[in-house]
């Protein structure tokens, strides 16, 4: 009969002890974009960009530090999950690790990014329906270039003048904005070109992609620049 009791006791002691590492769990829907971007944690690193949300919106994405157990994730595609969320025993969680412990439940969707065929560096051909030649950019150094990295959210490039370098906004199948903007400060003879390329930049809204030809417009769908991609 003793021999019973403490069984059944080493039993309890047990599970008590299982449960104060895990406690409550909930279900969420997270969605997990495309690339994955440096971020500071314990060092540098690379993290996933989550939002934890019923919908994808273009501009909440935020950095994921943890990782989910049973996911796989392949670059190139922004996947909608299904995670299980269980709240772990801060006490016997270490002071560099997540308090939650995320599971895979169900892969909802996987789709492929279609902005990622923006992630190139393209050339001014034409501003606000002027095209741009030879002729046009001959009181500045060159002709305007645009790089886009896009899973950096990043661009790079130059006004025909001076480098110019910001952040993407936001960005999806059809829209996208630009942040804030800086550039060098060379003095061209002329520099009517390089400060009308950085304004009509920063009115961007949308974007069409035909081929090798990509469009800006603004939010009255106005065309404000047009690139070719460079070979």
């Amino acid at each position: 009969m003793k021999v019973i009791s403490l069984f059944f006791l080493s039993l309890f002691i047990a599970n008590s002890c299982n449960n104060s590492h895990k406690m409550e769990s909930n279900t969420a829907t997270y969605f997990v974009n495309s690339a994955k971007i440096p971020c500071e944690g314990a060092g540098t690193m690379n993290c996933l960009q989550i939002q934890k949300s019923d919908t994808l919106e273009a501009t909440n994405w935020k950095y994921f530090y943890s990782t989910i157990e049973g996911f796989t994730y392949e670059p190139g595609f922004i996947y909608k999950l299904k995670v299980k969320e269980t709240a772990l025993d801060s006490t016997a969680v270490p002071a560099d690790a997540s308090s939650i412990q995320y599971t895979l439940v169900e892969v909802l969707e996987k789709t492929q990014d279609v902005t990622l065929q923006l992630h190139d560096i393209w050339a001014l051909q034409a501003i606000e329906g002027f095209q741009i030649t030879s002729e046009t950019f001959q009181g500045t150094n060159k002709q305007p270039v645009l790089e886009l990295f896009i899973s950096e959210r990043r661009i790079a490039g130059n006004d025909g003048c001076n480098s110019v370098f910001g952040t993407i906004e936001s960005i999806d199948a059809t829209n996208i904005r630009f942040g804030k903007m800086g550039t060098t400060r060379m003095a061209c003879l002329d520099m009517e070109l390089p400060s009308a390329y950085s304004a009509a930049l920063l009115k961007t809204t949308s974007y069409k992609k035909d081929g090798l030809t990509l469009t800006f417009y603004n939010d009255e769908n106005v065309e404000l620049l047009r690139f070719k991609k460079v070979d």
